[in-house]
């Protein structure tokens, strides 16, 4: 198991569990027993720690009861890791978050590498890809405070136990958890295995994912799992005894696939970062398919410095079953029409998401927020209450969250398009580029405007791959075009009049970048 889930550099199951003995092994004589993608196992806590030493919750998390304006520890494992591979980043990571603990000197005795010096993370891509079996996208701004995060994940099987039911979901953080994992491990209602860890915390609803809610569902309700309208229990929640039972497709682990996952153009810091899942295996059969896209562009702006936009296909087995796209706040978002803000004012935060719904239609869009007293952990008819205790409030970092925005179509409909647009920023100014929907024929996605250029980005409506041409419109000096969802191959992006443009499309990225002046662009298979 430990070689299998390493191929993704990252551990199964919580944000703050890891790997360490590779070294012991070693040392018994048995050579190094694990994949050598275990090197890379730190690189998911460099990348996943935000600006204030906190990481993005994942799974069980237990380190948010760390008091808050101190660095969240990662364990003596980096060390270990770094000292085994000779990594200096690592150690770097070891050492940024805190060093090791009064418990873990013996150890650093006996397994540091004295010699190795730690390299700074700023020398690192702003992306990074972490593969099968999770298929998890990490995207930055850069390493500052001023910096933006944004989390991706496909979640290709799911290990149950620690691990959520969050397959689809995202975070992003800038000056302040914007759109966040929610709930709480711990609390009045207990800890592991809780209701409001059956009902809540484990769940779908809990994260920044699809809902698809057929009344009539059971979740194992004798185990005391109700119906949240998410994704199915993998072989009842079960933990897989080992990779034999983890890969037997008859228990029900994996839960999705990537299509497509890339950045660039500079593989350094990049413009554009891109995943692609199917995740119809996540749910029950009350769906035929779920594919959600996520493209995150560093506008390199100091004003609106990253966007995240998502596409999803989504089709129920009945056009009755009601469809949910969730985002999780701290704050209570301010609902407009088809968009929204979310504001971040505590323990000095600053920050602003700007979400604009481009899909369903306007006439079929409802857009609403979910939260506030009594409704914190709320569950369609029921709130599943889990309170901090009062003395560990000022002694820790928890970010339960409170509210949620949800979107759905008016109309009952067997498949439903969703097209969101999220831009970060300071809240002051806090004002957002321009929006709108560009419809392509066969694609659709979003134009971004702004004094600096704009942003063209598109999705296949089919949420497949094509080799048909693609025919857009550009505006302004210098469009910056992301076109996704293509065949692998040699392509021509040809204007009016002009001559032709070669473009690369790789099997992995399955997308087209370009930057092309105002007309008519046609993109075509050679």
């Amino acid at each position: 198991m430990a070689t299998f889930d390493a191929a993704g550099k990252r551990v199964w199951g919580a944000v703050d569990q890891g790997h360490m003995d590779m070294g012991w092994v070693d040392r018994l004589g048995a050579g190094n027993v694990y994949n050598a993608e275990q090197q890379g196992v730190p690189y998911f806590y460099a990348y996943t720690t935000r600006p204030d030493g906190q990481r993005l919750r994942g799974g069980d998390t237990f380190a948010h009861s760390a008091p808050r304006g101190r660095p969240w520890g990662v364990g003596i494992g980096p060390l270990l890791t770094g000292s085994y591979y000779g990594d200096g980043y690592a150690l770097g990571e070891h050492l940024r978050q805190g060093g090791i603990g009064d418990n873990e000197a013996l150890f650093e005795f006996l397994w540091r590498d004295a010699k190795l010096e730690d390299k700074p993370r700023e020398e690192l891509p702003l992306s990074r890809y972490f593969g099968g079996p999770f298929g998890w996208m990490v995207a930055r701004t850069g390493w500052d405070d001023q910096s933006v995060l944004a989390e991706m994940k496909v979640n290709v099987y799911n290990f149950a136990n620690h691990q959520h039911l969050d397959a689809g979901a995202f975070q992003l953080y800038h000056k302040g958890a914007l759109a966040l994992d929610s709930g709480l491990y711990k609390g009045s209602s207990g800890a592991y295995g809780s209701p409001h860890c059956r009902n809540y915390y484990w769940r779908t609803i809990a994260h920044n994912s699809l809902l698809i809610h057929d009344p009539a569902e059971q979740f194992n309700p004798a185990a005391g799992y109700g119906n949240d309208g998410g994704q199915r229990l993998p072989n009842g929640r079960g933990e897989p005894r080992n990779l034999e039972v983890l890969t037997d497709p008859k228990n029900g682990y994996q839960t999705a696939e990537v299509l497509a996952h890339g950045f660039g153009p500079d593989a350094q810091a990049p413009d554009y970062t891109l995943l692609t899942g199917d995740l119809t295996r996540a749910y029950s059969d009350k769906v035929k398919q779920v594919v959600r896209s996520f493209v995150f562009l560093n506008l390199k702006n100091a004003d609106v410095p990253g966007t995240l936009i998502v596409f999803d296909r989504v089709i129920a087995s009945d056009p009755l079953f009601g469809k949910f796209w969730l985002l999780h706040t701290l704050e209570e978002p301010h609902v407009n029409g088809a968009t929204a803000v979310v504001d971040r004012t505590e323990h000095g935060a600053r920050g602003r998401l700007h979400l604009t719904a481009l899909l369903p239609e306007p006439a079929n869009c409802a857009l609403g927020k979910v939260g506030g007293p009594g409704k914190e952990f709320w569950v369609f008819d029921q709130d599943f209450t889990n309170e901090v205790p009062a003395d560990q409030v000022a002694k820790s970092s928890q970010e339960a969250g409170a509210w949620r925005i949800e979107l759905s179509p008016k109309a009952p409909a067997a498949e439903d398009l969703f097209l969101t647009v999220m831009q970060t920023m300071d809240r002051e100014p806090g004002t957002p580029l321009s929006v709108s929907r560009a419809d392509a024929g066969t694609s659709v996605g979003c134009l971004l405007t702004g004094s600096a250029g704009n942003w063209l980005v598109l999705f296949p409506r089919d949420g497949g791959r094509g080799d048909g041409p693609v025919t857009f419109q550009t505006a302004g000096a210098a469009t910056r075009v992301l076109v996704t969802g293509l065949a692998a191959g040699d392509w021509r992006a040809q204007g009016q009049g002009g001559r032709p443009q070669p473009v690369p499309v790789s099997a992995e990225a399955a997308a087209a970048w370009l930057t092309l002046p105002a007309g008519q662009w046609t993109l075509s298979k050679r």
